[in-house]
């Protein structure tokens, strides 16, 4: 069984998934399937808009609690009184490793939409649109008007790896909170530094897997799945089996 294998295993017989798997460093390793497919972006599109606010604003802004919207849904602000400040940098990590869609709101207002799909082109995107924000009259369908597909998100990751300004992401992201899909296999100690995706039928992750002697970046995308928890559990065997034949640590 090599690479290819495993992933085509996961691949098959099943409707709309793709996956990007990208060496950054030790042995190259390069998989693509559907790379250039669009899927509807969900929370992976708050990768572009961090970036973009930590590109275009001073990150060091103090932003009082009250400045941002309340939600119908739960939400790590509501642990903070009124009084409490976070700069924007702080704002950006919170919401990357939980997902937080309230402070995704408030920095999608700061930036603007435009702003970000621009940056992700600037990175050298070619479907990676921002269309939609994260309020919650924007879930549900139209949420799913911002588009990404796996070789746009790998090469946005690369971009971030890449970048000393932009570390504090990959801190953020290796903090995840939501650890149920690339890292449910993987060693609790092995760093992963990645952001899910999830709408109804939707169930993407796309990170950075930080091993001994070689970092890869994982891009999986998933849509019409009639299982998404399922889908997670899948995603975990296929890049811990991957990263197993690497001759990492599992």
């Amino acid at each position: 069984m090599d690479v290819e294998s495993l992933v085509d295993d996961f691949i098959r017989d099943q409707p709309s998934r793709a996956v990007v798997l990208q060496s950054l460093r030790g042995d190259p390793v390069r998989v693509q399937r559907d790379a250039s497919r669009a899927f509807p972006a969900a929370s992976l599109m708050k990768v572009p808009l961090v970036i973009t606010v930590l590109e275009q604003l001073d990150a060091k802004q103090v932003v009082p609690r009250s400045d941002l919207s309340a939600t119908t849904y739960p939400s790590l602000l509501e642990v903070f009184d009124d009084h409490h400040t976070f700069t924007l940098q702080e704002l950006c990590c919170l919401m990357l490793s939980t997902s937080d869609n309230p402070i995704g709101s408030y920095l999608t207002d700061r930036v603007g939409m435009t702003a970000v799909t621009q940056t992700a082109r600037r990175i050298g995107t070619v479907d990676t649109c921002m269309r939609v924000g994260f309020t919650d009259d924007e879930l549900g369908a139209p949420a799913r008007e911002s588009t990404t597909t796996a070789a746009d998100m790998a090469l946005i990751l690369q971009y971030v790896a890449s970048q000393p300004h932009l570390q504090p992401m990959v801190r953020a992201m290796r903090n995840s909170m939501r650890n149920f899909r690339l890292p449910l296999r993987l060693p609790d100690e092995l760093p992963v530094a990645h952001k899910t995706g999830s709408l109804r039928g939707l169930a993407h992750d796309a990170g950075i897997l930080f091993g001994r002697d070689r970092d890869v970046v994982a891009v999986f995308l998933t849509d019409h799945q009639p299982d998404t928890a399922l889908v997670g559990i899948q995603i975990g065997d296929c890049i811990a089996d991957v990263w197993q034949l690497l001759g990492e640590a599992v």
